[in-house]
């Protein structure tokens, strides 16, 4: 009788650990097709940028929901990824006019990596480490945010999916 009581306590608690387990890798891990959840509206959530500058000290610029149209004098960036491959960007001022709008082509790689080739209204490629848990995304990698032509400024943003 005692061993049958263990037996059954030691299955009720492999199970419970299981379900917590479980419960806790789904929340951590992405799900799914990456470049399927990619596909629609992302706005920027959160930014931080480290700007190094050979002429300047190192300087952040820094963003998030409570401060980003006092810091940046914009409305979060609206992003749309299409199923074809392309993409665009609107920039809006906080009357909420687009002001500029950029677009291109996106593109997967080594599964967590997006390559992003602007086509207008300059050219340039971003190439970002993705990641998408459940409908916010982050983006790490080095960009040229000084215009000095050099991707060294390190890039990390968090993205909020809009249905």
């Amino acid at each position: 009788m005692k061993k049958n009581k263990n037996n059954q306590l030691l299955l009720t608690g492999l199970v419970i650990s299981l379900v917590v387990f479980s419960a806790f890798s789904k929340a951590d891990k992405p799900s799914g097709n990456l470049a399927e959840q990619l596909i629609g509206e992302w706005r920027n959530v959160y930014l931080k940028i480290i700007i190094h500058n050979k002429s300047k000290p190192q300087e952040i610029v820094q963003a998030d929901s409570t401060n980003w149209e006092t810091r940046l004098g914009i409305k979060p960036i609206r992003t749309y990824f299409l199923e074809n491959g392309t993409y665009y960007s609107e920039y809006r001022n906080l009357k909420d006019s687009v002001v500029r709008k950029a677009s291109g082509t996106w593109s997967l790689k080594k599964g967590d990596s997006i390559i992003m080739t602007q086509l207008s209204p300059d050219k340039s490629v971003l190439k970002l480490k993705m990641q998408i848990i459940n409908d916010h995304a982050t983006f790490t990698g080095l960009i040229d945010f000084d215009g000095e032509g050099i991707d060294n400024d390190e890039y990390f943003g968090i993205h909020k999916k809009f249905k």
